[in-house]
C-alpha cells in the first residue's frame, strides 16, 4: 500500500508537469518574445553546424547564396537576438528541407528551391520558420522536456524497486513510452505551430507577404513533404500539413496587420 501511495503521488506530480506549458513565444496579437539560448546550447549548435559543413557538400552557386543572405538579412533586421551568431548555408541536397540549430545556425537544401523557385517571399517563409525555432529556443525546451521524463522515470523506478513491485521494467517502459507519445510529441507539434506563426510575423515585418507562408505549405503538401508519413497524428513530431495550413489561414489576419504596418512605416521594403 505505501508503494501504491507513492506511485500515485508521483503520477500526480508527473501529470502536473505535463500540464505545465512553456511560456508562449507569440501572443494572440502576433507580438513575439525572443528567448536567448544558453551558452551550452549555442556551443552545441556551432559544433553540429561545423560538422555538417565539413561532411556535406555546400552549394557553390553564387547567385543562390547571395539570394539566401539577402533574404536572411532582412529577416534578421526585425529580430532582436543579439547573442545569436547567425549563419546561413546552402547545402547541395535534393531533399525538400531546411533546418535550424541553436544559436542561429540555419541550413537550407538546394532541393527546396525546386518548389520555391525565384520567389523571395517563399524563401522568406522557409527561412522565417527555421529562424523561429532559434528565437523561441525550441531545442533547449525539448531537452528540458525530455529530462523531465527521464528523471521522473528514474524516480518511479526507485519507488517500484524499493517496494519489490513485480514487472518494474515493463512498468517503466510503458511510462516512458506514454510520456513520449502523450507529452513529448504533442509538445513538438505545438512548437511547429508556434514557428509557423512566428515565421509569418517575421516575414511580414521584413516586408514579405506572409500569405506566401500558406502557399509554401500547400506546395510542400503537394509533394507529400510530411504527409507522406502515414503515421497517425499522435505519433508524429510534425502536424499534418492540412492542419498547419488551416492554422496559418486562421492566424493570417494578424500577420497581415503587421505586414501593412511594416509597409506603411517603410514603403521601400520588399514589394513582394
Amino acid at each position: 500500500m505505501p508503494a501504491l501511495t507513492s506511485i500515485a503521488l508521483w503520477l500526480c506530480f508527473l501529470i502536473s508537469l505535463s500540464s505545465c506549458t512553456q511560456t508562449p513565444s507569440i501572443d494572440s496579437d502576433g507580438n513575439v518574445t525572443v528567448k536567448q539560448p544558453s551558452k551550452i546550447m549555442q556551443d552545441y549548435g556551432t559544433r553540429q553546424f561545423n560538422y555538417l559543413k565539413n561532411t556535406k557538400k555546400i552549394s557553390s552557386d553564387p547567385s543562390l547564396n547571395k539570394r539566401v543572405i539577402r533574404v536572411a538579412s532582412k529577416l534578421q533586421s526585425v529580430i532582436d537576438l543579439p547573442e545569436a551568431k547567425w549563419e546561413f548555408v546552402v547545402f547541395e541536397d535534393n531533399s525538400l528541407n531546411a533546418f535550424c540549430l541553436p544559436g542561429g545556425k540555419v541550413g537550407i537544401n538546394t532541393g527546396l528551391f525546386r518548389i520555391i523557385g525565384d520567389d523571395d517571399a517563399l524563401l522568406a517563409a522557409a527561412l522565417g520558420h527555421e529562424i523561429s525555432h532559434a528565437t523561441a529556443n525550441h531545442a533547449q525546451q525539448r531537452i528540458h522536456r525530455m529530462l523531465r521524463i527521464i528523471i521522473s522515470s528514474a524516480i518511479i523506478w526507485r519507488v517500484l524497486d524499493h517496494n519489490d513491485i513485480d514487472n518494474t521494467g515493463e512498468i517503466i517502459s510503458a511510462f516512458s513510452l506514454g510520456g513520449y507519445v502523450f507529452n513529448t510529441l504533442p509538445f513538438y507539434r505545438m512548437q511547429e505551430y508556434e514557428s509557423d506563426k512566428m515565421g509569418a510575423i517575421f516575414m511580414a515585418k521584413a516586408g514579405y507577404d506572409p500569405r506566401k507562408s500558406i502557399l509554401l505549405w500547400k506546395l510542400l503538401k503537394s509533394r507529400h513533404f510530411y504527409d507522406g508519413d502515414q503515421k497517425p497524428e499522435f505519433l508524429r513530431t510534425h502536424p499534418h500539413d492540412i492542419k498547419r495550413i488551416k492554422a496559418l489561414e486562421y492566424f493570417m489576419p494578424i500577420a497581415m496587420q503587421h505586414y501593412y504596418e511594416a509597409k506603411k512605416s517603410d514603403p521601400k521594403r520588399n514589394q513582394q
